[in-house]
């Protein structure tokens, strides 16, 4: 058995739980980084992340991905949040060229390359 079929078998069997745990996840993770906890925040966002990738939660996942961006960028450290922002483009435009029905590719995409502007202004400062 290799990786992709037990992660397809988790899935099956548990995806509703994981996505659950996503969700409740990123809700945590938005209130913390709104208390201004952000290393808390963090390390709830990848926790998230591990859960997601046993659910059944697909393109929807870019919107924590940028909330990771923004983390990083706001607890200053800008090469995690560029990072994070390589994975969110290359994510949205996998998901794109797959085929994902979504109308809000554009607004990703614009809202992402607002994150690399402020992303490459906190890197020019640390330089």
């Amino acid at each position: 058995m290799d990786y992709n079929t037990i992660r397809a078998a988790v899935t099956h069997s548990y995806g509703e739980y994981n996505s659950s745990m996503v969700t409740y996840l990123f809700e945590r993770a938005t209130e913390l980084a709104n208390n201004s906890q952000l290393d808390e925040a963090s390390a709830v966002c990848r926790d998230a992340l591990v859960f997601w990738k046993y659910s059944k939660i697909g393109y929807a996942i870019i919107y924590l991905l940028g909330l990771l961006c923004t983390i990083y960028l706001n607890n200053n450290q800008p090469k995690m949040a560029e990072h994070i922002f390589n994975t969110g483009v290359g994510f949205i435009q996998d998901s794109k060229d797959a085929g994902v029905d979504s109308d809000s590719f554009d607004n990703d995409i614009n809202a992402f390359l607002d994150l690399k502007i402020e992303i490459d202004e906190a890197l020019k400062e640390i330089r």
